[in-house]
């Protein structure tokens, strides 16, 4: 099998407590072909003594001021050359074989460029607490028509091609919204596809975490970017405009496949209802096979 080179970025700033954790979550999983990148601004709560006792499985580390997480990880990026790419923060996690999954998917599906996983959330104390057990079914229309809470950043994965054609940065200049503002671009490009499985969590503490504390910035920055988005041949108007109907508002309470056909929202129907691809883990192959859907 080839192993596609992967590139992690991890930004840190004073996250001692869970950094090692972090850490661990990535290089433990052994992948033969990871560039590991950690991004420290400057910590002064003993995170560079952890970091520097893992140098030699890191492609690069620096720890010096910036103006914040996504800079961090612009840098990071910067340096990497991986053909796969993700970046985790410091406090959150990638889960057991995380890397080889994704490897797999690229590598078996040529035409999926971005894969996410499950939505869930850890503790403290690496619990894992929360899980949205259905897959998502977000797409470029849900940003089009305003829906943005959430794609979980964490066990996102995408391919460097992607990233190039969507621009090769994440915006530093935001404070809370930069990896939507990311989707957004590569929405414009690729498909969405998630697996129905575990690749990373979201940690969840008890003070302290910007992500939670901040999420009336997060909004605004939200509808900012996503007002920036627009439909760009006249099939995608046709769907936005559709979409804001009162006889759509009427068809999604009533929810029966027959009566979208009948008042000609089928299309709306495959786009917002139905997922028309579904990932499923065959016991024969020990493989994870992708489905279309009939509708």
């Amino acid at each position: 099998m080839k192993y596609s080179k992967i590139t992690v970025v991890t930004p840190n700033y004073n996250q001692a407590r869970f950094l090692e954790y972090t850490i661990q979550s990535v290089l433990s999983q052994n992948y033969p072909n990871l560039e590991y990148i950690i991004i420290d601004g400057g910590s002064t709560d003993g995170s560079v003594d952890i970091i520097k006792k893992y140098t030699d499985k890191l492609h690069f580390w620096v720890s010096e001021k910036d103006s914040g997480m996504y800079e961090a990880i612009q840098k990071g990026f910067s340096k990497s050359t991986g053909e796969i790419m993700t970046y985790i923060n410091s406090d959150d996690i990638l889960h057991p074989y995380s890397l080889f999954t994704a490897n797999i998917i690229f590598s078996q599906y040529e035409y999926i460029h971005w894969i996410n996983g499950f939505d869930n959330q850890i503790d403290e104390n690496n619990r894992i607490v929360t899980v949205r057990d259905t897959i998502p079914n977000w797409t470029k229309y849900h940003y089009l028509t305003g829906q943005y809470q959430y794609i979980q950043q964490e066990g996102a994965f995408w391919t460097r091609d992607l990233w190039n054609r969507a621009g090769g940065h994440i915006k530093s200049t935001l404070s809370c919204a930069g990896d939507l503002e990311l989707w957004s671009r590569f929405f414009c490009r690729e498909k969405l596809y998630y697996l129905p499985l575990i690749l990373g969590s979201f940690r969840l503490r008890s003070a302290g975490q910007k992500s939670m504390e901040q999420l009336d910035i997060y909004e605004r920055e939200a509808l900012t970017i996503l007002s920036n988005m627009s439909p760009i041949d006249n099939f995608e108007k046709k769907i936005v405009k559709m979409y804001f109907s009162t006889t759509w508002k009427i068809l999604r309470k009533l929810n029966k496949r027959r009566i979208y056909k009948l008042f000609g929202y089928l299309e709306l129907y495959n786009i917002f209802i139905v997922h028309q691809s579904k990932f499923f883990f065959d016991r024969a192959s020990q493989q994870f096979k992708l489905v279309q859907s009939n509708h």
